[in-house]
């Protein structure tokens, strides 16, 4: 966060008044403990504008910023930002727009510039419990579609680890008892067919898709492809 100098002055301060015995703690702690917070095939740069951004978070220094939308067109903002949030290797800054508090990704700044007054926190915003709410908020409003399913028992054990964890564990509490077979049956959110598609083919044999039509149609042509692979008389 471009914060490298004044974390290692802090840290030779605090050595410095550690007691002996203590003072080989952070060392020891660095070779048992190490965070790699982006995810696998991610680039782990940072995005160029964080240290003016974490600059203005330490300071209490609002900005004036002009942000990249998905659709690519750019906008202008004042904000005031309260802090950074790191989530999966993306740096996230929660900021008050006026009188609500937004998340915006920093990679999608294109100027940042600090302005000179500072300005008066709100003591009562908890930047954990904030993040907490509205990642929840945001994974749920990208479950738009809903499918059904009829799960084994070991399809319905594996659910949760293959879709979005809330709503497979919300779709198995909701189902009804299972059949004589042992299968079940759930109304499952999903982000979209195409999703649905990618994730539910991990269960293989364990989940049957039976509606939308659309989406049982892409699983029957699947297995089909699949039967013709590894058949009788495949190469």
């Amino acid at each position: 966060m471009g914060l490298a100098d004044a974390a290692s002055a802090a840290r030779l301060k605090v050595s410095a008044a550690l007691l002996p015995e203590l003072r080989d703690a952070p060392s020891n702690a660095a070779q048992r403990f190490h965070l790699d917070a982006p995810g696998w095939w991610r680039p782990a740069d940072p995005p160029p504008l964080l240290p003016a951004v974490a600059d203005a978070v330490w300071d209490d220094r609002p900005v004036a910023a002009r942000y990249r939308r998905r659709d690519g067109s750019e906008v202008e903002r004042r904000l005031e930002p309260y802090g950074l949030v790191l989530k999966a290797g993306v740096w996230y800054v929660i900021a008050r727009a006026g009188e609500e508090f937004r998340s915006y990704r920093v990679d999608r700044f294109t100027a940042v510039s600090a302005l000179e007054e500072r300005f008066p926190r709100d003591e009562s915003f908890d930047l954990p419990s904030y993040w907490e709410e509205h990642a929840a908020m945001f994974a749920r409003s990208l479950l738009r579609e809903r499918v059904v399913l009829r799960l084994t028992p070991d399809g319905a054990r594996r659910l949760p680890h293959v879709v979005d964890r809330r709503s497979g564990e919300e779709a198995l509490g909701a189902a009804g008892a299972p059949a004589a077979d042992g299968r079940v049956t759930v109304t499952l959110a999903v982000e979209g067919f195409d999703v649905a598609y990618e994730q539910l083919l991990a269960l293989g044999p364990e989940v049957e898709v039976l509606e939308p039509g659309e989406l049982r149609g892409r699983f029957a042509e699947a297995v089909g492809r699949m039967g013709r692979l590894y058949g009788p008389g495949s190469p």
